[in-house]
């Protein structure tokens, strides 16, 4: 087979590898941020009770309540009860859709919840209290913000993995055109004896060994002419 052949092929073969990689990689990253559960991520749940706010780096609780509730009817009130120095919390809902169902973007909660809204402005060390007619479980934005994260690397992954896997396989088709249509090339190597004859070796393609005998040119007996040394070039 051909070098050039052979390394056409190793390129395809080790992208088409790569390219399958990181499309498993980029389906796992966006099922496993598909597959997040509200309950196990929350730090705060009921109707009514206080919160004690210990994350530094994160000010901010998504609420999310059962589906069962609509968005026009939940409502929530924040209030500091200690170790916020500027005393500032409220609490943000989201616009709900015309009817008052649902609120806008419900398409991609979790099954079984919606996001109705935020509490912001909350301090690390500080005491809230909430109260709402409804149960809900409060979420820190840092959570949801990984998870967008996850599924848009995840996406970016699938889709250059796809994209390195067709370089890949049609790499590979041409390596294996490469490798039924070049020949390898077998170098003809010759030698000059004690008596002027050139002998060939074609041993490398199956042929027997020939000589030729240096024929009597203008410079003098036992010197090849120009003539005869141009014609064995062009045959060899």
């Amino acid at each position: 087979m051909h070098v050039a052949a052979k390394v056409t092929l190793g390129i395809g073969v080790g992208m088409l590898a790569l390219g399958i990689l990181l499309g498993v990689l980029g389906a796992r990253g966006v099922g496993s941020a598909t597959d997040w559960s509200v309950e196990e991520e929350a730090v705060w749940s009921g109707s009514t009770g206080v919160h004690d706010h210990t994350d530094a780096r994160d000010g901010v609780l998504y609420i999310f309540v059962s589906d069962e509730v609509r968005c026009d009817e939940f409502t929530l009130n924040v209030s500091v009860i200690e170790g916020d120095s500027d005393e500032k919390v409220w609490y943000t809902a989201d616009w709900c859709t015309e009817d008052g169902r649902l609120p806008i973007g419900y398409e991609d909660d979790p099954d079984g919840w919606l996001h109705m809204g935020a509490v912001r402005g909350l301090e690390s060390g500080g005491s809230y209290e909430f109260v709402s007619e409804d149960n809900l479980i409060a979420v820190p934005e840092g959570v949801i913000i990984d998870l967008i994260e996850s599924v848009m690397g995840g996406i970016f992954g699938a889709l250059g993995g796809g994209s390195c896997a067709c370089c890949g396989l049609l790499i590979l088709l041409l390596g294996l055109i490469l490798a039924f249509t070049m020949k390898e090339e077998v170098p003809t190597s010759y030698k000059v004896d004690a008596e002027g004859k050139i002998i060939l070796d074609h041993s490398g393609t199956g042929g027997s060994a020939e000589s030729m005998q240096n024929s009597d040119g203008p410079d003098g007996p036992g010197v090849g002419s120009s003539e005869d040394t141009d014609a064995w070039y062009k045959e060899n």
